[in-house]
């Protein structure tokens, strides 16, 4: 499991001038997988039109007061928030402690001046990454997510998901990123019953023809689950197979993601020492050495057919052996599989 993630803790903020604290920040978010799957999230959540993910909801769940704590090191972005929404001089923002700012965000807000949705767009998704709890945040989405409705805008949100944790780079400013799960995981997390009773029939009999295909063509390389994935593609899995069921997939990305039940990401020194954090807002724990991310993987993944994904091909995206699937194929190919009752087909 990889290490859990961090919000970024500036070392001696007030001796950097905002345009340091920016490239700190940036910084952060590049080396963050998680971070950059958590702001991808929070993005797709906010124009999702979500009944359960309303600016309200989070309005409540991380008030102004909290959120502007997250940003204690960041006097300009408080700044710049407190001004946009209440219209408090930038000077006299700036002067202003969190508590100040988020009781005079909260006074605009009830007085109707300004509304909820205004509220919650004037935090980037960026700096709720970098600086706010992600780990509570990616628990607060899977215990709201009603799993057990298979809607087509829950399942285009899944298929979505799945995607995001495929990717090798990040749609929030072009970061390049270890996929947070490759196609083996994602594959092997589906039950081979479910998968097999679940998934079309035809679109089972096209793995079969690209399988055969590619055995006459190079008969020297070996199938993987990256190919299985790019004609049973997130979206058609999302489409047959329940949500609840799926939710495997996502508890071996939370794992692989460094979140764990309970547990919100830790502040992160910008200089990799853990500093003093006694001004932390409620949720964040104390300040630890953060570890980069591991860089992205340069493993070479076997040719694909037309339209075939391009992540790398390892079991688990965090751990060190890049070569999981062609050692497996070395040694025998496909693993053991139980036995299971033969499926009914429709």
């Amino acid at each position: 499991m990889a290490d859990s993630p961090t919000s970024l803790r500036h070392a001696d903020p007030e001796k950097r001038d905002d345009a340091t604290l920016i490239q700190e920040a940036q910084s952060h978010l590049g080396k963050g997988p998680a971070l950059q799957l958590v702001a991808e999230l929070l993005q797709k959540l906010r124009v999702g039109g979500f009944s359960w993910w309303t600016p309200e909801q989070t309005r409540s769940l991380w008030p102004a007061s909290v959120r502007m704590g997250w940003l204690v090191q960041r006097p300009d972005v408080r700044q710049r928030i407190t001004t946009g929404l209440t219209g408090l001089a930038p000077r006299a923002a700036r002067n202003k402690t969190p508590e100040f700012q988020g009781a005079l965000i909260d006074s605009v807000i009830e007085d109707g001046d300004v509304t909820v949705k205004q509220f919650d767009e004037a935090f980037t998704i960026e700096e709720i990454a970098v600086y706010g709890p992600t780990g509570e945040i990616w628990q607060k989405f899977r215990e709201r997510t009603p799993w057990d409705q298979d809607t087509p805008a829950h399942q285009e949100l899944v298929a979505w998901l799945f995607e995001a944790f495929l990717a090798s780079q990040s749609s929030i400013g072009g970061h390049s990123r270890k996929p947070i799960l490759t196609s083996l995981a994602l594959r092997t997390a589906i039950p081979g019953k479910i998968w097999h009773t679940r998934i079309p029939l035809e679109v089972r009999v096209a793995i079969d023809d690209l399988r055969f295909q590619r055995e006459k063509v190079k008969p020297s390389e070996a199938f993987h689950a990256i190919h299985d994935l790019s004609v049973a593609t997130p979206s058609i899995i999302a489409s047959n197979i329940a949500l609840r069921e799926l939710t495997r997939v996502v508890d071996v990305a939370e794992k692989s993601m460094g979140y764990v039940p309970g547990a919100p990401g830790k502040p992160a020194s910008s200089n990799n020492v853990g500093g003093n954090n006694n001004n932390r807002p409620s949720g964040s724990q104390k300040a630890e050495t953060p570890k980069p991310a591991d860089a992205a993987s340069g493993a070479t993944p076997p040719p694909l057919p037309p339209g075939g994904r391009g992540a790398a091909d390892e079991d688990f995206a965090f751990d060190d052996d890049p070569d999981s699937d062609e050692k497996t194929a070395e040694h025998g190919g496909a693993r053991k599989r139980e036995p299971v009752a033969d499926a009914k087909r429709r």
